[in-house]
């Protein structure tokens, strides 16, 4: 016999034994429940066409059905507060499982959606019959999302012999998911239109060079010439047009008379014009370059004939990239063209229609 002290020392042990088994009952019950009653559904997973709270949208399942036997419907129980199989079941709000459509069936075939389904409750039966442990697959079509966002629904799967989902289970497993919040994704493409000037510049007008041309010493027995040049592009899908506005070259009340529809250069007229292209007679100028679809006017397109007028002299009918347009400039004077410095300022202006 153990002395009585002794005696009191263990049943206290034996008490706080106890107490921790009785705190980790519910777990271990549960899992030994489990295998006794029902089988695990093997492989479960749950795939949504689209996680966002109230969509409507598919939910598929794939799982594996372990057990042998007699199989005539299957339950899916959708819940928010846990995923135990057959505790009491809070329905998340919202959803509506209730006009489910079966798309697509694999492996165990045969079911139709049973006509108890409830909103969080859903159903298929088939006529019972034997099945073989395999791997299934359920796309369900017209489900509605959860209302809530970032809320887990837990959906209980159950299989019966039955075909209403009553009796005894045969195999039972759990799967979740979450609905998501929405992220947007923003970027803006700022409306553009980049024009640039100059004696010359580069094709993406990161360079202009230059803003006088010099014609040199005007002659009534030859042709003086020169060029300047501008680059446009832009992301408007109507384009861009280039406009000149300017005078003739003057000396004070004197000028060299403007070419108004395009004409050829003759030396000994007085003549004053620009066009956009490569000319031979006299030689200057080269056509547009890049790989932009501007082009010039009528006016000033056609190689060796001239004008000076106002107005538009290129455009693009496209959003286009860059368009290099070299100016030629010719200027012819008669033998009695009065002395003096000759000089105008020509302005070229881009817009788009935004």
């Amino acid at each position: 016999m153990f002395p009585r002290s002794y005696r009191l020392f263990v049943r206290r042990i034996c008490i706080t034994w106890q107490a921790l088994l009785i705190m980790s009952v519910p777990a271990l019950a549960l899992t030994f429940y489990k295998s006794v009653s029902a089988a695990d559904l093997a492989n479960r997973s749950i795939t949504l066409g689209t996680s966002v709270a109230s969509n409507v949208t598919t939910h598929s399942y794939q799982f594996t059905v372990p057990t042998a036997g007699i199989l005539g419907s299957i339950q899916f129980e959708y819940c928010t507060n846990t995923p135990f199989v057959g505790t009491a079941c809070t329905a998340p709000a919202g959803l509506n499982v209730s006009t489910a459509t079966i798309q697509s069936q694999i492996g165990i075939t045969g079911f139709s959606v049973h006509g108890s389904s409830t909103t969080n409750n859903l159903i298929i039966t088939r006529v019972a019959g034997a099945v073989v442990p395999q791997t299934v697959t359920y796309v369900f079509g017209t489900i509605t999302n959860p209302s809530a966002v970032q809320q887990s629904v837990y959906v209980r799967i159950s299989t019966y012999a039955s075909t209403d989902a009553s009796g005894v289970r045969t195999d039972e497993g759990a799967v979740v998911f979450s609905t998501a919040r929405q992220i947007g994704a923003q970027a803006f493409v700022p409306p553009y239109l980049t024009f640039c000037v100059g004696v010359t510049v580069s094709g993406d007008c990161t360079s202009a060079i230059g803003d006088k041309v010099s014609l040199g010493e005007l002659s009534s027995s030859s042709t003086k010439t020169g060029t300047s040049q501008m680059s446009a592009a832009t992301n408007d899908v109507a384009g861009y047009v280039l406009y000149l506005s300017g005078t003739t070259l003057t000396s004070g009340n004197i000028i060299v008379d403007p070419i108004g529809t395009p004409a050829a250069s003759i030396v000994g007229n007085s003549q004053f014009g620009i066009n956009l292209r490569a000319n031979t007679s006299p030689s200057v100028g080269q056509n547009p370059t890049g790989p932009g679809t501007g082009s010039p006017t009528a006016s000033f397109n056609s190689p060796n004939l001239f004008s000076y007028t106002n107005g538009v002299i290129a455009s693009s009918p496209n959003s286009t990239e860059f368009t290099i347009f070299t100016i030629s400039y010719i200027a012819n004077v008669p033998a009695g063209q009065e002395p003096g410095v000759y000089t105008t300022t020509a302005t070229y202006i881009a817009t788009a229609n935004f």
